[in-house]
């Protein structure tokens, strides 16, 4: 076992490559698609940590790598000191109660053949079947109630399929069945991005509160930037699989210092028209490269109005400029 870190969960060199493949009868692999290539973070106890990019990037390929849903090509996920990387099968099963998902698509996550009740159920007789929890049948169908009340989901509910159900009122039945055992971290997947601007209100206020009440940590991914502002109280930035920019929520509004995260943020609009028609929209150049190509250098330097010639010979590490702000960069890097 590693040794404790202090933090709930810390990911080290987290690495997803997924191979091409050429020929019909015998196959050859004959490149990797990148799609987190060394990827670090750490989450502390009862903190939300937003992971955020452009479409592509790579966030929730780490966030499938993290709950073990996602085969990892190298490095380490720590939660709780141990190496979930690491973990045999069984070990992996029995730790699953203390991190759970809740999914980007409230359509397809959901078994359209069960019941809601019994899609929310359904965790704790897995375990209990196992032999990893202990609770009755009755008991398993009142905590499945309790859930769908906490969840804001009347009783009345509980015999309805999924197809009955709106978007929003699906998402609680995911999030009722993220919470069933218990789990200590929650690993959210765009969980307001396929619903309605004010649903999405509602299912944040939710989970806001779930965090509060129940001393939950939550990785939560997305690509809309003020939802992550509403949410999370530290952010990192992703581009093209590696994290760029680490700071907390506040520090990164107030004050971005990668070329990348100043571009993403000045596309968001502002409320007032007045500061919407007197700021600088920063527009990049070019798409973003494909992960395929092996590159030397900084990932982002074609993109970058401010590349010098260093950023074509090496990538920089993501390196602390001031206390809790990390970036990867040479402008706020020595030589």
């Amino acid at each position: 076992m590693m040794p404790d870190t202090g933090f709930l969960l810390d990911v080290r060199g987290l690495k997803v490559h997924f191979p091409i493949e050429k020929g019909i009868v015998v196959k050859r692999t004959v490149g990797h698609v990148r799609a987190v290539d060394g990827v670090d973070f750490h989450i502390a106890r009862g903190e939300a940590l937003g992971l955020v990019g452009e479409s592509g990037c790579g966030k929730s390929t780490t966030a499938m790598a993290v709950a073990r849903l996602q085969s990892i090509t190298a490095g380490k996920v720590l939660f709780e000191g141990r190496d979930l990387a690491a973990l045999a099968p069984r070990e992996l099963r029995a730790a699953r109660k203390d991190f759970q998902v809740v999914f980007q698509d409230p359509y397809s996550s959901l078994d359209p053949r069960q019941k809601a009740a019994d899609i929310i159920a359904e965790p704790l007789r897995i375990f209990a079947k196992s032999g990893l929890l202990t609770m009755s049948d009755t008991e398993i169908r009142g905590k499945a109630a309790s859930l769908m009340d906490r969840c804001g989901l009347a009783s009345s509910f509980a015999g309805r399929y999924p197809h009955e159900f709106s978007g929003g009122q699906r998402q609680r039945i995911g999030i009722a069945r993220a919470l069933a055992l218990g789990p200590k971290l929650v690993i959210a997947d765009e969980p307001v991005s396929a619903l309605d601007v004010s649903i999405q209100s509602q299912i944040l206020n939710l989970l806001k509160d779930l965090q509060k009440d129940l001393d939950l940590t939550f990785l939560f991914i997305a690509h809309d930037l003020a939802v992550i502002e509403y949410f999370c109280t530290r952010i990192a930035v992703m581009y093209l699989g590696r994290i760029v920019e680490t700071t907390d929520a506040a520090s990164l509004y107030r004050k971005p210092l990668h070329p990348y995260t100043k571009a993403l943020l000045s596309a968001v609009p502002l409320p007032d028209p007045v500061k919407e028609r007197g700021r600088r929209r920063i527009i990049l150049k070019g798409d973003v490269p494909s992960p395929s190509v092996v590159r030397k250098g900084c990932p982002f330097r074609e993109r970058c109005s401010e590349a010098m010639e260093r950023c074509a010979l090496e990538a920089p590490a993501l390196a602390a400029v001031e206390a809790g702000h990390e970036v990867s960069c040479f402008l706020y890097q020595g030589a």
